[in-house]
């Protein structure tokens, strides 16, 4: 069952990634973007028995002009799950440039940030990717992001920085 599941994965990246009959980069008007990362882990023992759950998901609105150059909102948000339970979100702007080839670089500035009893957060992120087109209006792609948030005011004295990197699978619709 493993194999035919990865088998799946690997045809549909390969058809989607060889078969771009747009170009991304030349579309004009609001861009939309979703973007998902989920993670679990089940650990077990003789004794013992553990179960983890991360999902983080972006959500990017903004204009898309006919020469590449990206202007717009992001918004995220974190769940993890377990033996405790964390949730947060940060809003920010957005400027980033997409390729007629289909690869992108965005740049986000997160203004404000919170996460579980962490307030006042703020920091930046950088995703790099590459989106192809399914239709004129519709996009998949992947991106690999890299985050820094560095939260003010929580449980503890001092601050608390979290930097991390993780892929993303993307959909986008150009409307």
């Amino acid at each position: 069952m493993k194999w035919i599941s990865r088998i799946a994965v690997i045809s549909f990246f390969a058809t989607v990634f060889s078969t771009s009959a747009f170009a991304v980069g030349t579309s004009n008007g609001v861009l939309l973007n979703l973007n998902a990362y989920l993670y679990n882990i089940d650990q077990k023992t003789s004794t013992a028995e553990s179960k983890s759950s991360t999902s983080i998901y972006d959500i990017k609105l903004g204009y898309l002009s006919g020469s590449g150059l990206y202007l717009g909102a992001i918004h995220t948000s974190r769940s993890v799950s377990g033996d405790t339970s964390k949730s947060g979100s940060a809003t920010g702007a957005s400027i980033g440039y997409i390729g007629s080839s289909g690869f992108f670089l965005q740049g986000h500035y997160l203004i404000s940030a919170e996460y579980d009893s962490w307030k006042e957060g703020s920091g930046f992120q950088g995703d790099f990717g590459y989106l192809t087109n399914v239709t004129t209006s519709f996009m998949v792609g992947v991106e690999l992001t890299y985050r820094s948030l560095t939260y003010k005011d929580g449980p503890s004295v001092g601050e608390y920085e979290v930097i991390e990197t993780f892929p993303m699978l993307t959909v986008g619709f150009v409307f």
